[in-house]
């Protein structure tokens, strides 16, 4: 599953990117992610919102975070570090789409969109 956010994210599309990922997994069963963030001009979620979701479990195998710009590689690793204090899973981050999908070890993948 490849995810793609933009603009401004902010807790309740959080919110809906979590339950939309809980429908997918539901319909298509356990899949690996990819959540693109490179294209986001700025994170509207605060550290407790942040540290919140971080102590719920992922629904996901294996998660890989593209965040190359700097405000996004920040708050990513804010999210790891929430993450690793509760004894959960951390994702990996990555500075490009490339290297995300090396690290999965896709090539050329196509990615379909899902209506909700």
């Amino acid at each position: 599953m490849r995810v793609t956010v933009s603009g401004i994210f902010s807790s309740e599309d959080m919110e809906e990117m979590d339950n939309t990922m809980v429908e997918f997994v539901a319909r298509h069963g356990q899949v690996r992610g990819i959540f693109d963030y490179t294209e986001v001009a700025a994170f509207a979620v605060p550290d407790s919102r942040l540290a919140e979701r971080a102590q719920q479990p992922s629904v996901i195998q294996q998660r890989v975070v593209v965040a190359s710009r700097v405000a996004a590689g920040e708050r990513a690793r804010t999210y790891a570090r929430y993450r690793r204090e509760a004894g959960q899973k951390e994702a990996t981050i990555v500075a490009s789409l490339d290297e995300a999908y090396a690290l999965l070890g896709l090539r050329n993948p196509r990615f379909e969109p899902v209506e909700r």
